[in-house]
C-alpha cells in the first residue's frame, strides 16, 4: 500500500492556527449531543462546503453509523448499507495501525466507478472523507462534499489537525447521551514537556520551538517523544494536544506562556 506521507500536508498559516485555537476551545466546551452539528459545522469557517456527514465507524460490527448528514436521503441510505466499504477511509481504518486516516491518505485505493457514477446521479463531486480511530474498535468518520478542488489539500491538513478533537467531543458526548460516566486519566507532564505542547498548540514547529526555549531541535524531539507515551501513545502531534487539551491540562491562554 502506498501511503502520502506527513510532508504532504499544508501547514497552516499563523491566521488559521489562530482560528483552529478557537475552534479546539469551541470544541471541548461543548456538553453533549446537541453541540455536535456545531462543531463539525466549524469547518465551514475553513473550508465552504455544501454537504457534511459525521458519525461512527464500528469496525467489530463491519457497520457504519451516521449521526448527522444533510445528504439526500436515499444517497444516505445507500451509501451507510452499501457504499461505505469502498471509501479509502474505512479501507485504512481496518488495514492500517494510523490514529487519524482521510480518503487522500492511500495512492493505490481507488473508489469502483459504480460508486462514483452513484454520487455524480446526486449531484456529489469532490469528496474528502475522515476517520480517527477509537478503543475497542469504534472509531468516528466524517465526510465533507462539494468544495473548491484546490482546497482539498488543506481540508486533508485540517482534519488530520482537528479530527482527534472532533473523535473526543463525539465520544464524550453520546457517553454523556447514554449516561455512562466518561473516565478522563490525569495526565502529568513536567514543565518543559508543558511548555513544549503550549508551543505546539500555537501551531509552532519544532524547530521554531527549539529557538524559542534555547534547546536542541533533538531535545524537543525527545520531551515530545515522552509526552506521546505520557498520553497512551499517540502518533502525533495533533493527536497529543487533542488528548492533552481534553485531560484539562491544555491551555491557549497566551499570558502563561512565558
Amino acid at each position: 500500500m502506498l501511503l502520502r506521507g506527513p510532508e504532504s500536508f499544508s501547514y497552516p498559516s499563523r491566521k488559521e492556527f489562530g482560528l483552529l485555537g478557537e475552534i479546539m476551545h469551541q470544541i471541548r466546551s461543548g456538553a453533549g449531543s446537541a453541540e455536535l452539528p456545531s462543531m463539525t459545522s466549524v469547518i465551514g469557517q475553513l473550508i465552504p462546503h455544501q454537504f457534511a456527514a459525521y458519525g461512527a465507524f464500528h469496525a467489530p460490527k463491519q457497520a457504519l453509523q451516521i449521526s448527522q448528514t444533510n445528504y439526500n436521503a436515499e444517497l444516505h441510505h445507500l451509501y451507510v448499507t452499501q457504499g461505505f466499504v469502498t471509501d479509502p477511509t474505512i479501507k485504512l481504518l481496518q488495514m492500517t495501525n494510523m490514529g487519524t486516516v482521510s480518503s487522500e491518505d492511500s495512492l493505490d485505493l481507488v473508489v469502483p466507478r459504480e460508486v462514483t457514477s452513484l454520487k455524480l446521479d446526486f449531484g456529489i463531486k469532490e469528496c474528502l472523507s475522515a476517520g480517527v480511530r477509537g478503543v475497542q474498535g469504534t472509531s468516528t468518520y466524517y465526510l465533507f462534499s462539494n468544495f473548491d478542488k484546490k482546497l482539498m489539500g488543506k481540508l486533508r491538513t485540517m482534519m488530520q489537525i482537528l479530527g482527534p478533537h472532533f473523535h473526543l467531543a463525539y465520544m464524550r458526548a453520546t457517553t454523556l447521551a447514554q449516561n455512562i460516566p466518561l473516565r478522563i486519566k490525569p495526565v502529568v507532564l513536567t514543565h518543559r514537556e508543558e511548555e513544549i505542547m503550549r508551543w505546539v498548540a500555537e501551531g509552532k514547529t519544532n524547530w521554531e520551538i527549539s529557538i524559542i526555549l534555547h534547546v536542541s531541535l533533538n531535545t524537543v524531539k525527545f520531551h515530545l517523544k515522552n509526552v506521546y507515551g505520557k498520553l497512551g501513545g499517540v502518533e502525533n502531534r495533533w493527536a497529543a494536544v487533542a488528548q492533552w487539551q481534553s485531560s484539562g491540562s491544555g491551555s491557549l491562554d497566551h499570558d502563561t506562556i512565558k
